[in-house]
């Protein structure tokens, strides 16, 4: 493998795919040419971000059941980076594929995307049985798990620490607080946690409206999304040990 392989990873309702896609767009400005996996086996989400379409022809399960010496094919154009593009399941996905997913099919597809992108992003699931997930939690030489204070989110980290344990994962973690929007308090959740926080994400009320048109918010320039994009570039700056070239 020779690409950075990054994990955005956490609970359910934690932001961690507005998160990936958007960190995704801010190590795109970077001439860096960046991949973006979603381990939703489901349906197809980050064409929602990126207001696209995944044909048939193209997308997750195309990139995992072919052995693919030009995988980048499979992938589709974000539209807001010539940089940037996603992998996920497309958009009309009607099948039951989602159980005949391996763990070994996970893994040649990530090494063979890893040779053709130089950063990958893998949008993790918050269920440690996913095959995308699990791989990508295993090859990641980073991963941002994020936090959205709540007490489900704090059950949920007490769930997996002996899975970070045993997987020796935990020096790999950059914990990010989501900032909270009023519904609880974030100093008891780090207090609950015990947890020391890397970076704060600003809270960002049109993130829902604009992720519904297709507008990813580090592209949109209001104040709230300009200072959640500055976060974005400090991890991005992190990622690849410095700033934009």
């Amino acid at each position: 493998m020779s690409s950075k392989i990054i994990a955005v990873w956490g609970g359910s309702n934690s932001g961690k795919s507005t998160f990936a896609s958007n960190l995704a767009c801010a190590l795109s400005t970077r001439d860096q040419l960046v991949g973006l996996i979603s381990s939703n086996l489901v349906f197809g989400e980050l064409q929602i971000f990126f207001g696209q379409n995944v044909p048939p022809d193209k997308g997750l399960f195309r990139a995992l059941s072919e052995d693919n010496p030009n995988i980048g094919e499979k992938f589709a154009e974000s539209g807001e980076s010539k940089n940037l593009f996603f992998l996920s399941a497309p958009t009309r996905y009607t099948g039951l594929l989602c159980d005949t997913v391996t763990l070994a099919q996970v893994e040649q597809m990530i090494n063979a995307a890893s040779v053709a992108f130089d950063i990958l992003v893998i949008d993790e699931a918050a269920e440690l049985t996913n095959p995308v997930s699990s791989v990508g939690l295993w090859l990641a030489e980073t991963i941002c798990t994020l936090h959205r204070p709540s007490i489900s989110a704090q059950m949920w980290q007490q769930g997996v620490s002996d899975f970070v344990r045993e997987l020796h994962i935990a020096e790999k973690q950059i914990h990010i607080l989501q900032a909270p929007d009023g519904e609880f308090d974030d100093q008891t959740y780090r207090e609950m946690t015990g947890l020391s926080f890397s970076f704060e994400l600003p809270y960002v009320k049109r993130a829902s409206e604009l992720q519904n048109a297709g507008t990813p918010l580090y592209f949109h320039r209001d104040r709230a999304c300009r200072d959640y994009g500055k976060v974005l570039e400090q991890i991005a700056d992190r990622i690849c040990g410095g700033g934009k070239p």
